[in-house]
Order: structure tokens, then sequence, then C-alpha cells
């Protein structure tokens, strides 16, 4: 999991006495052919694939999908998602493309990153175990406990 810079400079101002910000009530995921940088920009082919510029996932409360923090194997701390996380019924890409990463960001995406009032902001991003080729009708979806936040 790398953090973005907007994620790092928040608990760098938290550490030195800056109020944290409000905590979030949904994460927004994307879908990336390679690492998405410390911005979350790079190959971002989420609405390609899916339709959409990124799939919320609900973060609080009883309708979360992601689990309270807990031990990670290996060591650190972590959430992860503890209910299957849909992008996509059906992809509707026509040729095949092949996930590596995803994201997470704060607030829905729009297109260009960054366009939306207020902008969003990439909060982390992760590899996949294995890429994923996604083909036309594929369901698009990151079954129980395959994202996970890992904090070390």
């Amino acid at each position: 999991m790398a953090f973005s810079q907007y994620f790092a400079e928040k608990i760098l101002a938290w550490v030195t006495g800056t109020t944290f910000p409000t905590g979030l009530t949904s994460i927004h995921v994307t879908l990336h052919t390679a690492d998405p940088g410390v911005a979350g920009t790079v190959a971002d082919v989420t609405h390609a694939v899916c339709g959409v510029h990124s799939q919320s996932v609900s973060s609080h409360g009883a309708n979360s999908k992601l689990s309270a923090s807990g031990a990670a194997a290996g060591g650190g701390f972590e959430i992860i998602n503890t209910d299957v996380v849909q992008m996509a019924a059906a992809a509707f890409n026509t040729s095949p493309v092949t996930i590596t990463h995803f994201g997470f960001w704060n607030l829905p995406c729009t297109s260009p990153h960054g366009t939306s009032n207020p902008p969003e902001e990439f909060i982390a991003s992760g590899a996949l175990t294995t890429s994923v080729e996604i083909q036309l009708n594929d369901t698009v979806q990151f079954n129980t406990g395959a994202m996970s936040i890992k904090v070390i």
C-alpha cells in the first residue's frame, strides 16, 4: 500500500498539532493498469472498463464494507473489505484490459481528476496480488478480504 502526498501531509500536520480531518463516510475506488503514482492519476482505466470514474464503498457506520482496524499478518495494522465491492456488473471495454493496481479517493472521482468542487483527493493505492485481465461483460469486483490498507 502506497500512501499519497495528500494523506502523508494530513498525518504529518496532525503529528505537529493540526486537527486531523473529519472521518470519511465512504471511500471511492479506481482501477489501474500500472502503479497510480503519488497523485493517483497514472493508468486509470476505471471509466473505460466500468463506465464510472470511481465506485463508492461505505467506510463508516452500519453499512460499512471496511473492517475495524486490526493486527495485520507480518506486522502493523490494517483494514480490509468485509463484503464484495462490485465495480461493474458487466465490463464494457471492447478489448482486454489488465488491472494491476487499485486506488482509494476521499470523494467521487471526475474526469479529469481534481476538477470537482471541492476536488477529490487521492489517499492511497495498492497492487493486486495477481494481475487480472478484464474482458467484455466480465463482472468486475473485489471479493471479501481482497482489498486492504495496511500501516506498518
